[in-house]
């Protein structure tokens, strides 16, 4: 008899579920699709969850076990998917990573749902459903749990009313954000597949050339309308038969540029001049390209403005690339292309692009990997990358049908789109790089210059974003940085192989200095009156010493030290401190142990809380609140004598 066959029913259905959740995991992962907390990693973090939850409740599987499962999915599958096989390590690493992740999340939940000071007597109201709603979504705490917890304190529940409330809850917070939500682009107009339909699909030179003479004004756009003739001063949409300019796409940005008016046809002069002469055939004109977008594919839009002249359509007109700028965005692409190949190795091969930005003064890149880099990471990728540079490496881009192309080891993007035909473009003899893109490069890499990276920082779970730059940029930033340095000793008079030094013994003196302060603040605080019995801050309520006021100069953690020293010295008692802080106030509010059983901080702040505009929570021996009405900190400080005599009474 096998060990499933011995389980009972529902642990039996536990296990399908984690065995059906593990495959779905495993390939995910595989594909470079990541736990996170938007679209379809927001959906792989639900189905990992699930199954880990499933286990530790179901099964009593408190050690880590999911990343365990995932690697039999690869044992078992990896014959017919090598890819599994390839990603093993890294599906465990990221599989482990969130199931400890999620094993805090449950210890962080609970903690949270005990700071909430739930009883028998708490309300059974909206406030209620919108904390605990605000917990699963923040904190990932299961519902299930949820529902024990409250029952466990006292607050029982239909099971359908519960899930109904709490379902409502849930969605009304996350319409105000969004989490779990896959960002769209803004919906596209409908003008533009007709206006493609009409004038038929552009035609591109911007890989051959920047300038192209004699390309037609076939229309014109004023917003969503079409229009013969823009004045002007005005802005406007143009699509041309032919054009140079490079519409946005796959992270590099559009070009800019100017049009200036050739009269192939009408007896007007043929010029590209910045300043065309004016002519008997009609007023000169020159239109300033802002950018350069396609809404739909084979159609490229120029948003112009007219600088003088106007603009008509049937106009012949010369499209002038910016090269300045272009250059500047072809040796950032190309430097994208040699990041992407030196994070695989320096990284390893999960590394997978997940987004990128392209600019003539930056690059932006976006990857899976699962914690920082170190500073010896960046420095090898940075070699790598220049290392390439120096070796002026020929840069070549040959177009082949999308089976030939993968075939041939040409890295794609996941979730792009090809067509039949694609773009591979080949750094050298294509073994250090070779992806597809329909960008535009430079010639060879050493027309890249330098490369450095200037960031490194997560923007989700397991997606890290670098940035870099090239070129002039990064000789300016060698400068600036040597600007820095050469004021940074000036300032702290020392020599250049001791400023670390100089630095460290500054940041010391001022953490000493920090500290003196906040020690002074702390005994100018008790020592405002003191809270020793018999002082004038106590006041005797029914037997009980209570000390309540608003405090000066102190932030949260100060606060909470003079509330540690006041109710030492009390004893026995209440000590109720306020402060404000930027237009917010914040509130602590402390009970000894031998009188929590009749008095109980998280009462008292849910009480005086809402006089400042908020709210707040916590156990009977420590609670914390804060409001944003900083003018009624007194009413609510003050107001903390009657909610406990009313305790008493």
């Amino acid at each position: 008899m096998s060990v499933y066959e011995t389980l009972t029913e529902s642990q039996q259905f536990t296990s399908r579920v984690i065995a059906d959740h593990a495959r779905a995991t495993a390939f995910a992962i595989a594909d470079g699709i990541l736990p996170g907390n938007e679209g379809r990693n927001y959906v792989l973090r639900k189905i990992m969850r699930r199954a880990i939850y499933h286990g530790r409740e179901h099964l009593g599987l408190k050690e880590p076990f999911f990343y365990k499962v995932c690697d039999v999915v690869v044992d078992n599958f990896k014959g017919a998917f090598p890819e599994l096989e390839t990603q093993r390590e890294f599906i465990g690493k990221m599989v482990r990573l969130e199931e400890e992740r999620f094993g805090s999340t449950v210890t962080v939940g609970l903690g949270k749902l005990g700071e909430l000071g739930i009883s028998a007597s708490t309300p059974k109201d909206d406030d209620l459903f919108r904390s605990i709603a605000t917990l699963y979504d923040t904190f990932g705490t299961p519902r299930d749990l949820i529902r024990v917890f409250l029952e466990e304190n006292g607050l029982e529940f239909e099971e359908d009313d519960f899930n109904a409330r709490f379902d409502a809850a849930l969605q009304s917070l996350q319409q105000q954000s969004d989490i779990g939500k896959t960002t769209r682009k803004s919906e596209i107009s409908p003008v533009y597949a007709e206006l493609l339909d009409k004038v038929g699909a552009n035609v591109f030179h911007g890989y051959e050339t920047t300038e192209f003479d004699g390309a037609k004004v076939v229309a014109l756009l004023d917003g969503d309308t079409q229009v013969d003739s823009i004045g002007e001063g005005k802005q406007a949409s143009v699509v041309l038969d032919q054009t140079p300019f490079y519409a946005e796409s796959g992270g590099q940005v559009g070009d800019s540029g100017f049009l200036v008016r050739t009269a192939y046809d009408s007896g007007r002069l043929n010029t590209a001049q910045d300043q065309p002469p004016a002519t008997a055939g009609g007023s000169d004109l020159r239109a300033t390209v802002n950018d350069t977008f396609s809404p739909v594919a084979g159609l490229i839009i120029h948003k112009v403005t007219v600088e003088k002249g106007e603009i008509t359509v049937g106009d012949m007109v010369t499209a002038t690339v910016d090269s300045t700028k272009r250059d500047a965005t072809r040796r950032n692409h190309t430097a994208t292309h040699l990041v992407h190949a030196a994070l695989k190795e320096v990284l390893g091969t999960h590394v997978k692009q997940a987004g990128s930005v392209v600019a003539p003064n930056f690059l932006r890149f976006d990857f899976a990997h699962y914690q920082p880099m170190t500073d010896a990471e960046i420095n090898e990728v940075e070699d790598l990358v220049n290392r390439e540079i120096l070796r002026n490496e020929q840069v070549t881009t040959d177009l082949m049908k999308i089976e030939d192309a993968m075939r041939s080891g040409a890295v794609a993007m996941f979730g792009e789109k090809y067509g039949g035909e694609v773009r591979v473009l080949s750094v050298g003899d294509g073994t250090f790089s070779k992806e597809l893109c329909g960008g535009t490069h430079v010639r060879a890499t050493g027309d890249i210059g330098s490369f450095k990276i200037t960031t490194d920082e997560a923007i989700a779970s397991g997606v890290r974003r670098i940035r870099a730059i090239t070129g002039t940029d990064a000789f300016n930033r060698f400068r600036e940085d040597e600007r820095l340095i050469d004021e940074s000793l000036a300032a702290l008079s020392t020599q250049r192989d001791n400023l670390p030094n100089a630095i460290a013994r500054m940041a010391d003196e001022l953490k000493r200095t920090r500290k003196e302060m906040d020690d002074l603040k702390l005994k100018i605080a008790m020592g405002e009156g003191s809270a020793s019995e018999g002082g004038d801050d106590t006041k005797e309520i029914n037997g009980v010493k209570v000390a309540a006021k608003v405090v000066d100069g102190l932030d949260a953690n100060g606060t909470r030290q003079l509330s540690d020293t006041l109710l030492a010295r009390l004893k026995s008692g209440v000590v109720v401190l306020g402060r404000k802080d930027e237009g917010k106030v914040g509130i602590i509010v402390r009970v000894s142990d031998d009188l929590t059983s009749k008095i109980k901080a998280g009462d008292i702040i849910r009480e005086i809380a809402p006089i400042v505009g908020g709210r707040g929570g916590g156990k009977p021996d420590m609670a914390e609140g804060g409001g944003t009405e900083p003018e009624k900190l007194a009413d609510a400080i003050e107001a903390a004598y009657g909610v406990i005599e009313k305790m008493t009474a």
